[in-house]
């Protein structure tokens, strides 16, 4: 880990530092004038006091920090300059509340690079209470178990395998769960990485189906390998339905995945995504982008839309095995995403003329759906799919054992997964889509011409009369199925660069 500590005294000559941070002071302006300088992003920026960098460093420092990571304390912004404070406001800078040596103790585990989460279907807890002799899998997301414990806490099952406990990482966990007149917890016990761990080493979590923060865990981190085995357990007479357990690094508080990512939490089902604001230089547009289906929890994109400079709006959808295509049910947690999207113009002083949508595969749906709503001024899709329900029908002979988790997806639309529900899911989507107002609009849709998820995507964008009323629309199709062809993506991007050329004036 990099840090850059700016200000009078270098800390690391009062207090200690971790052999695993490289420990920078005062040294970007130096650094940045050399030949070649191997200036890789720094972990963290720290702004103890007042310094000689000059307007033009603090300028380049911006590209070389990413947001939320830069700690300054309050009461010296009277002595940084104004191309400093610019600085700050830029960077999304947080104050610093702690001592400097526990500031710098947590710098490991709340600071560090990259981002993980894995999910945890209830199809692999073990269930061990012979008791329990009534549960029914509604989908491989969730499990319904009844059963009366007597007023008594009873172990329902085991996780089948332990989890896995990263060195100098310190966790939380997240659980989807719905209940009624059922408590539920879960009991954790933590072991070195070859040992059985001690029977009396335990946490015990008590899970709230309608709290909105996630649980942290209070085991500290640590340089050794650990794992760790997890029980859940129950109490009452009742039902209650198991969802995913989700198993994330956590930054104690310093953002969800990455520094500065947030969740929406939808409350019926006890459900999260998560989103990401990079305020980047505070000029148009806001490139919003949402992930495509991903195994291992986190945002995608983030060195694309970083390079360009212009504020981006990041989501992923951590819901189900691999994302649930950002909408439900009832619609709300798609009213949360563009109550999200509108709350960011509003900060960064846009328009909705400013407003640019993408998504590749699964990001595709909310980027056209939520778009169109929007009336962004520009959309950007590649690898379209918009008809869930189709893509169901097509699993059993085009395209088997390759995408089982559509099932799952679709389930949570409708009631039964009948050939009629699921042409009636797809209809109701293009009967809202046809609702918007296009005219001032651009779309630009990449596809495969042999698509083996949804081939009928583009022909149902070219029937619909709301389409027919945008500003522009530019198709462009690729030989081979869903994932044959990386072209795509390269279209993809070139089409977000000339956009933002064109007409926004970024030299890109």
């Amino acid at each position: 880990m990099d840090v850059l500590q700016i200000g009078p005294e270098n800390w690391a000559d009062k207090y200690t530092i971790p052999s695993e941070i490289a420990w920078h002071y005062n040294s970007f302006a130096t650094e940045s004038q050399k030949s070649n300088p191997s200036l890789n992003e720094y972990s963290v920026v720290i702004i103890t006091g007042k310094n000689d960098m000059k307007d033009e460093d603090w300028k380049k420092l911006q590209w070389v920090v990413a947001p939320y990571t830069v700690l300054y304390f309050p009461w010296i912004k009277d002595q940084l300059s104004n191309a400093a404070k610019q600085f700050l406001i830029l960077q999304a800078a947080k104050k610093i509340e702690l001592a400097p040596q526990e500031l710098i103790d947590n710098l490991l585990s709340h600071f560090f690079d990259g981002q993980s989460g894995i999910r945890y279907a209830p199809t692999q807890l073990m269930i061990t209470n012979k008791a329990i002799n009534e549960f029914e899998y509604l989908d491989s997301g969730h499990l319904k178990i009844i059963l009366d414990t007597k007023d008594e806490w009873v172990n329902v099952g085991t996780y089948k395998h332990n989890f896995y406990i990263d060195p100098n990482r310190i966790f939380k966990i997240w659980l989807s769960l719905r209940t009624l007149n059922i408590k539920i917890r879960l009991r954790i016990y933590p072991a070195l990485t070859g040992g059985d761990g001690k029977v009396t080493d335990f946490e015990i979590l008590n899970i709230d189906p309608k709290q909105s923060k996630e649980y942290m865990l209070k085991l500290a981190a640590d340089k050794n390998i650990r794992t760790a085995c997890v029980n859940v357990e129950a109490k009452g007479n009742g039902a209650f339905i198991l969802g995913v357990l989700h198993w994330r690094w956590s930054r104690g508080g310093n953002g969800s995945f990455i520094p500065g990512g947030k969740r929406i939490v939808d409350q019926i089902n006890h459900d999260d995504i998560a989103y990401y604001l990079n305020p980047g230089d505070l000029k148009p547009p806001l490139n919003v982008y949402f992930s495509g289906a991903r195994a291992l929890e986190g945002f995608e994109a983030y060195p694309l839309f970083r390079k360009m400079h212009a504020p981006s709006l990041l989501f992923t959808d951590m819901r189900l095995n691999v994302g649930e295509f950002y909408d439900d049910a009832s619609q709300s947690l798609g009213k949360k995403i563009k109550e999200v999207i509108n709350e960011s113009l509003k900060k960064l002083g846009f328009t909705k003329d400013q407003l640019l949508m993408n998504g590749i595969s699964m990001g595709t749906y909310p980027a056209l759906k939520y778009g169109a709503q929007l009336q962004a001024h520009a959309i950007v899709v590649a690898k379209l799919i918009t008809n869930l329900g189709y893509v169901a029908t097509r699993q059993r002979l085009e395209r088997p054992d390759e995408f089982d988790t559509i099932f799952d997806i679709d389930n949570q639309f409708i009631n039964s997964l009948n050939e009629k529900q699921l042409k009636e899911l797809d209809r109701n989507f293009w009967l809202q889509f046809e609702k918007n107002d296009l005219s001032q609009t651009k779309l630009f849709i990449g596809y495969m011409e042999n698509d083996d998820y949804d081939n009928q995507a583009v022909k149902k964008l070219k029937q619909s009369k709301a389409i027919q009323s945008a500003k522009q629309i530019i198709y462009k199709g690729y030989p081979g199925r869903h994932n044959d062809n990386p072209a795509v993506i390269n279209w993809f991007i070139e089409r977000v660069h000339q956009i933002m050329r064109t007409d926004f004036g970024r030299d890109i």
